[in-house]
């Protein structure tokens, strides 16, 4: 499960990567394809931790586990700053994936006490 979820995000992320790397040149386009995937990413994830939907541990690892580590690219994150340095840009986008997962969270913290009721 965790390696078809992950292909999936994989590809999705190439994909999306390829649309903007077309509208923008680099690394204009390199920062808002990671921060695209990075911040959704870090939302759809908080959203799995916690919402029924995601329950289970076939879910988990094709939603969570899977898609939202194929999807997202800390790999690229990193090389990007080691190339780039840690511009305020990048931190900002640190900062923001935390609140994004946090948002994703009580979404689906929501959703698990409605469906609890």
């Amino acid at each position: 499960m965790v390696f078809i979820g992950g292909s999936i995000g994989t590809m999705l992320r190439y994909l999306l990567h390829e649309v903007i790397a077309a509208r923008h040149e680099f690394p204009t386009s390199e920062l808002l394809a990671l921060t695209f995937v990075n911040l959704f990413g870090s939302y759809f994830l908080g959203v799995t931790a916690r919402h029924p939907v995601f329950d289970g541990e076939r879910r988990k690892a094709f939603f969570a586990t899977g898609f939202a580590g194929g999807f997202t690219t800390m790999s690229a994150l990193t090389v990007f700053i080691d190339s780039e340095g840690l511009s305020p840009e990048i931190a900002l986008m640190l900062f923001v994936g935390v609140i994004c997962y946090a948002i994703g969270w009580h979404q689906g913290r929501r959703a698990a006490k409605r469906r609890a009721k």
